[in-house]
């Protein structure tokens, strides 16, 4: 099996599947214009695509396919030398901080990204007021 590029396993299947709706979720999000409405059909689908983690995640262990059963997280203990497991864990909590910072920035850009277009509504509509035909008499 080694060297395939592509067989019909259990773990690459229902990886493929969580990749297809992937595409679909930047698809959804860029064919709705209205942001609220675009998060909330967003969101549906990523709780239909959530059912599809734990597939991936057992599959080893509910069907006979080419990968491996865990190797770290084992009731028995880690199945991996130690001189592989302590740069893996360090690797592991380093990714997962550089992921929560991202995460972070992210959130503190969308709050600016919306109070951005808050006041410009709002500078909008002040200046319409000011030059509607109302004002003038």
């Amino acid at each position: 099996m080694w060297g395939t590029w592509w067989v019909w396993d259990a773990r690459l299947t229902s990886e493929l599947v969580l990749f297809l709706i992937y595409l679909g979720l930047i698809g959804l999000w860029q064919t709705i214009e209205e942001p609220a409405q675009a998060a909330r059909a967003a969101a549906i689908l990523t709780l239909v695509g959530v059912v599809n983690i734990p597939i991936i995640k057992f599959s080893v262990d509910w069907w006979n396919t080419l990968h491996q059963s865990a190797s770290v997280f084992r009731l028995g203990g880690p199945a991996i030398s130690p001189s592989m497991l302590w740069p893996l864990l360090v690797m592991a909590l380093a990714f997962t901080l550089l992921f929560f910072t991202l995460h972070l920035m992210e959130v503190r850009n969308e709050i600016l990204r919306r109070r951005l277009r808050r006041l410009s509504i709002l500078a909008a509509s002040a200046e319409d007021a000011e030059y509607s035909p109302e004002a003038a008499r």
